[in-house]
């Protein structure tokens, strides 16, 4: 259920960065054709003509991250603020540090669910992993 809420955000949000950033002359030269001036046969317009602009270019061109990737960036951030400061302390408490390495500050991960505590540490392993 989670997922597909995410995912009919993500769909809006292609459509509104198509709708600000995408190709407007495109756009409108697409729909410029009169029906009246193709002959009868030729009215039926071929699969191309339905596809959509692909809105990766665009989320790139204009600087903006994907939904998913937001929130991935802004648990990171919090889960960073959380350890650094140790604030709120009743959210640093659930977290499980393990001590195995000195340097690393790896997280001990509970049981999977939909929660920040668990998407967090999963996710600061995932970084940590990448940045040492």
């Amino acid at each position: 259920m989670h997922d597909a809420k995410i995912r009919k955000l993500f769909l809006a949000q292609k459509k509104i960065v198509r709708v600000l950033f995408g190709d407007r002359e495109k756009y409108n030269e697409k729909f410029k054709t009169c029906v009246r001036s193709r002959s009868y046969p030729d009215q039926k317009l071929p699969p191309e003509f339905y596809i959509k602009e692909s809105s990766k270019p665009l989320f790139l061109k204009a600087g903006i991250m994907a939904l998913k990737n937001l929130y991935a960036y802004h648990c990171a951030c919090e889960t960073f603020k959380v350890l650094k400061y140790r604030s709120p302390i009743a959210i640093y408490n659930q977290f499980k540090l393990s001590h195995r390495g000195h340097k690393q500050l790896f997280m001990i991960t509970p049981a999977p669910s939909e929660n920040f505590i668990y998407k967090s540490s999963v996710l600061w392993n995932k970084v940590r992993s990448i940045f040492h």
